[in-house]
C-alpha cells in the first residue's frame, strides 16, 4: 500500500495537473512516475502530457521514467474510458482528448453539447442580470439605462435561439441514450463452437424484439403559485381525448421524470399512464378551423383533481408544429411569455419548449 507521503504527493501533483501548471521543479526529483501516469490516465490526458512533464523538469535536469509513466497511464485510461462514464463526463463539462474509442467519443460529445448549450443560456441570463441590476441601481444615467435596456432586449432575442439549441442538444442526447438501451437489450448471437450435425435441426424460435424506447425532450417549467417543477421529457400519444367526445387525436404529455418504459408498454389507455405520474402537463388540440388548445395539469399542490384550461391559447402562446401523427414540436407559454397565469387557472404559469416523437398509439 502506498505510504501517506506518496498519497499526499500524488494528490498534490494531480491537483496541479488539473490547472494550467504541470510539475513544480522542486517535485521532479521525488515524483512517482507510475502514480503520475495513473492520475493522468484517470483524467483523460493525451500521451503528449509526458512531453509537458519533461519540459517542466528540464530546468533541474531530471527526465521522466517513461516506461513506468506509460504503464501507469494505461491503467488510469482503463478506468477513464469505461463507456458508462462517457455521457456523464461530457455533461460535467470535461473536455475529451481523444484517448478512448469512437463510441466513447460519440457519447461524450452528446453530453458535452448539452453542457455547452446550458452554459450559453446561463451566460446569457447572467449578462441580463447584471445589466438589470445596474438599471435599478440608481447610479446609471438615463442614456446608460436606455443602452442597457436595448442590450437586454437583444439578449432576450438571442436567448430564444440558445434555448432552442439546448432543446435540440437534449433531444439528441435522449436519442443516443435510447440507442444504448436498445443495443444493450438486443439479443446477441453466439458463434457456434462445433460443426452442425448433418441432420436438419428444428427451427429456433424468433428472438424477442428489443423494447421500443421512444421519448422526446422538453425544456421549461410549470409554476403553481409558489411551487415550481421542471418539465424535461415530452411524449406524443395518439389517444382518445376524454374532454372532446373521445375523438382520437395526437396528445402531448410533458413530465419532469421519464415515464418508465414498462408503464408505457402495459398501458391500455392514456388514463392508465397519467394516473401513475406524480405530476404532468397534458395538451391537446381540437379539430376546429381555429384549433383550441386544452391543457390538463396535475400536481398535488392543485388539490384532489387536475386543473383544466380549455382555451390555453387565448392571450397566451400555444405553438404546435405537427409532423403527421409521428412527432410534435413547439412551445407552450402562459400570458406574457410565461410571466402571468392563465385566466382560467389563476395560479398556473407555464413556459416550455418541446419536441416529442410518437411514444404510443392507442386503438
Amino acid at each position: 500500500m502506498a505510504s501517506l507521503a506518496r498519497i499526499v504527493l500524488v494528490s498534490t501533483l494531480f491537483a496541479a495537473l488539473t490547472g494550467c501548471a504541470t510539475i513544480p521543479e522542486d517535485k521532479c526529483a521525488t515524483t512517482d512516475w507510475y502514480e503520475l501516469g495513473v492520475a493522468d490516465g484517470r483524467a483523460g490526458h493525451a500521451a503528449d502530457r509526458l512531453v509537458k512533464h519533461r519540459e517542466a523538469c528540464a530546468g533541474v535536469k531530471i527526465a521522466p521514467d517513461e516506461t513506468r509513466y506509460l504503464q501507469g497511464r494505461k491503467l488510469g485510461l482503463a478506468e477513464y474510458c469505461r463507456i458508462e462514464r462517457a455521457i456523464d463526463t461530457g455533461l460535467a463539462g470535461n473536455s475529451y482528448e481523444g484517448v478512448c474509442d469512437a463510441e466513447f467519443a460519440r457519447l461524450h460529445a452528446a453530453g458535452y453539447t448539452v453542457w455547452r448549450a446550458k452554459k450559453n443560456v446561463d451566460e446569457n441570463l447572467s449578462a441580463v442580470s447584471w445589466r438589470d441590476a445596474e438599471i435599478h441601481g440608481n447610479k446609471a444615467s438615463d442614456s446608460r439605462k436606455a443602452e442597457l435596456r436595448s442590450q437586454i432586449r437583444e439578449l432576450d432575442r438571442k436567448r430564444e435561439t440558445l434555448r432552442h439549441e439546448q432543446l435540440q442538444a437534449e433531444l439528441e442526447l435522449n436519442r443516443v441514450r435510447t440507442e444504448r438501451v436498445v443495443r444493450a437489450t438486443a439479443p446477441v448471437a453466439s458463434a457456434a463452437t462445433t460443426p452442425s450435425p448433418p441432420r436438419a435441426a428444428p427451427a429456433a424460435p424468433p428472438a424477442a424484439p428489443a423494447p421500443t424506447v421512444v421519448f422526446g425532450a422538453a425544456n421549461g417549467k410549470a409554476t403553481i403559485g409558489k411551487t415550481e417543477f421542471a418539465l424535461r421529457f415530452a411524449y406524443l400519444f395518439v389517444a382518445a381525448d376524454p374532454l372532446e367526445g373521445l375523438a382520437v387525436r395526437p396528445m402531448l404529455v410533458l413530465t419532469q421524470e421519464q415515464i418508465p418504459d414498462a408503464l408505457i408498454g402495459r398501458a391500455h389507455d392514456l388514463d392508465t399512464v397519467l394516473a401513475a405520474l406524480p405530476h404532468y402537463v397534458l395538451a391537446s388540440r381540437d379539430g376546429g378551423k381555429q384549433p383550441k388548445v386544452t391543457l390538463v395539469v396535475w400536481h398535488p399542490q392543485l388539490g384532489s383533481s387536475p386543473t383544466i384550461v380549455r382555451d390555453a391559447g387565448k392571450d397566451a402562446l400555444a405553438r404546435f408544429d405537427i409532423y403527421g401523427e409521428q412527432r410534435l414540436s413547439g412551445r407552450l407559454a402562459s400570458p406574457g411569455n410565461g410571466a402571468r397565469a392563465y385566466a382560467e387557472a389563476k395560479e398556473l404559469r407555464l413556459d416550455v419548449r418541446f419536441d416529442a416523437p410518437l411514444s404510443r398509439r392507442f386503438r
